[in-house]
């Protein structure tokens, strides 16, 4: 599946925590509320299509995405820009629960034509995701996407436990990193055997990324492991 990225920039992306601490500086990013993460991931089965097939499936797959957005149900989607690629894209849902999301997400073009399945947990993240976007763009449609790309991280489990101390450090850590400017939000998620969090950084070097998730006392300490992404984002989808 390719993403058009100014199609889906009207519905942006941003992170938050819970064992984590969140990347805003703001009582309403500080709030915080559960949201329910989808990353479609590609399908090891695909098959080559051809150019009309595949023209089908991503229209109907972008018809979908603003119809749920229309609807009120997903908040935030976004593609990711991995060599080679294994996330094609990721939806937050406001829905109450991880089923729900589900269901949903299995309902998307590109599922239901074998292209990607999903993987779904439930997320930590900021209350007001994605409104400052939506009130610029509704005072003045013409307001610039400003796309761009942000390293996004997805720490998982090294193993079956996870040691206190160090991840005390690691939230500690985290929290260090709030005024640097290059973090924008970091959060825990639910639900998911191996995931634990996820890191999203400004529009910064994925090197310097890289460098700064190594010095994370949970991964340096074989804790956690790291699973590393490019995402594409438009900008003001994150609350201040």
């Amino acid at each position: 599946m390719l993403y058009r990225r100014t199609a889906l920039a009207v519905l942006g992306l941003g992170l938050g925590l819970g064992s984590f601490v969140s990347g805003q500086s703001s009582s309403a990013a500080h709030s915080g509320r559960v949201y329910q993460v989808v990353f479609l991931k590609r399908n090891p089965a695909r098959t080559t299509l051809s150019k009309e097939e595949g023209e089908r499936i991503q229209a109907a797959h972008m018809a979908n995405i603003h119809a749920m957005a229309d609807r009120g149900v997903l908040v935030s989607a976004g593609p990711f820009e991995d060599k080679p690629s294994v996330i094609s894209g990721v939806f937050f849902f406001n829905t109450p629960t991880m089923e729900e999301a589900r269901k949903i997400a299995e309902a998307d073009p590109t599922v239901v034509e074998h292209r990607n399945t999903v993987e779904v947990f439930s997320w930590h993240g900021p209350a007001g995701l994605g409104e400052e976007y939506k009130r610029l763009h509704k005072e003045n449609p013409a307001t610039p996407e400003d796309m761009g790309v942000h390293p996004f991280v997805i720490l998982r489990r090294a193993g079956q436990g996870l040691d206190t101390a160090v991840m005390a450090k690691h939230s500690a850590y985290w929290a260090g990193l709030r005024g640097s400017g290059k973090v924008l939000a970091a959060g825990a998620v639910d639900g998911d055997v191996s995931a634990v969090g996820l890191v999203i950084f400004d529009r910064i070097a994925d090197a310097e990324a890289a460098k700064l998730v190594a010095e994370d006392p949970a991964v340096s300490g074989g804790v956690l492991t790291v699973e590393a992404h490019r995402w594409w984002s438009a900008a003001h989808v994150f609350p201040k």
